[in-house]
């Protein structure tokens, strides 16, 4: 199954978070196509900037470079999905992790994420 990393997955795939767990590194590995969000981006990016995350590039040089080493493809942020992501039930309230959801089921995606609360959301394939 295709799947989407959420930021931490990202991080963890390339060595600058917490290690993937063995089932979300075996998704990886199994997935015909890999996918990222532009909020990743920014959530990155709000982590350099405010010291908690420490990169070898500014933020943007390294998300463009991550994907092209990893193979990941950036799936455009709409309206719709960041629509659906308002619209989902207020299990979580982060709304960088609703617009992952709303990313995730508009695309039929598994989602790697080790966010426990994210598994809550029905109709939701989460891996990690």
């Amino acid at each position: 199954m295709n799947s989407l990393l959420d930021t931490c997955a990202l991080l963890g795939l390339t060595h600058l978070g917490s290690p993937l767990s063995r089932p979300a590194a075996r998704a990886i590995k199994a997935a015909p196509e890999l996918f990222v969000s532009p909020i990743s981006a920014w959530e990155i990016t709000i982590k350099q900037a405010s010291g908690k995350l420490h990169l070898p590039a500014p933020a943007y040089e390294w998300f463009t470079e991550s994907c092209r080493y990893y193979h990941l493809t950036v799936i455009p942020l709409d309206a719709a999905t960041v629509c659906a992501g308002a619209a989902l039930p207020p299990l979580h309230r982060d709304p960088f992790d609703r617009v992952l959801i709303a990313t995730a089921l508009a695309h039929h995606l598994s989602l790697l994420t080790s966010d426990k609360i994210i598994l809550t959301y029905p109709g939701l394939t989460v891996v990690w």
